[in-house]
Formats: structure tokens, sequence, C-alpha cells
């Protein structure tokens, strides 16, 4: 799995109600369906005046198709170039189980983890 985080700074103008009410209907309508997207949070901070995703991907090549597709490309031409960050996911929990690696003998192998509630 592969993850992207990416953020767009947004002018001291943004009507940050309908921007929310935008990205609601981008969730709905587009993200839904994109290739290889496992899971997208958007993010919305008028306190740093910036919106973005945060992006699981099946893998690096899913991402980095949709950073080459034209849906990515048109919101870089209406909001500006975005910061990008890349990462491998080592180990992906959801609602508490662990989705990533499947193999539980895969996790077992991994060094210690830190006492619970500690880590990133």
């Amino acid at each position: 799995m592969f993850a992207t985080t990416i953020r767009f700074s947004m002018p001291p103008d943004t009507d940050w109600e309908a921007l929310r009410q935008l990205l609601v209907r981008r969730a709905f309508e587009f993200f839904r369906s994109v290739p290889g997207l496992r899971a997208k949070a958007f993010v919305f901070s008028p306190e740093r005046s910036e919106i973005g995703g945060d992006y699981v991907w099946e893998t690096q090549d899913d991402a980095e198709a949709y950073l080459r597709s034209p849906a990515f490309r048109a919101t870089v031409q209406r909001w500006g170039e975005p910061r990008i960050e890349r990462s491998e996911i080592c180990a992906y929990v959801e609602d508490g189980d662990l989705v990533y690696p499947s193999e539980p003998a895969a996790a077992s192998r991994a060094v210690e983890p830190p006492s619970a509630g500690a880590g990133p």
C-alpha cells in the first residue's frame, strides 16, 4: 500500500462554506470510483488556509496515475501547485483490524512495537 498527502494553499478571500460543499460533492461524485484508491480523508483547515487530502492507494502506480490524471491536473489549474508527500504504508489499521499487511506472519516478524497508545 502507498500514501499521498496533498495540500493546497487557499487565498484569503476563500468562501470556506462553499468550498466545504464542493469537497463533499467531489467525494460523492468522483472519488468513490478512482482506480486503486482505498481511502481518502478530505482535509479542510481555514485556520491554515489549506485544503487537501490524505490518500491510501493499493499501489504506488495507482497514486502516480492519479497525479497524472486530467482530474488532478484540472485541480492544480484551479488552485495552484500543491505540496505533495509520498510514503509507503507498512501497516494499515481500519476499525481496529489490521488490514495491511494481510498476512499476520509478516506483522509478527516486525520489531517489537512501542507500548500501547504510543507512536504516530
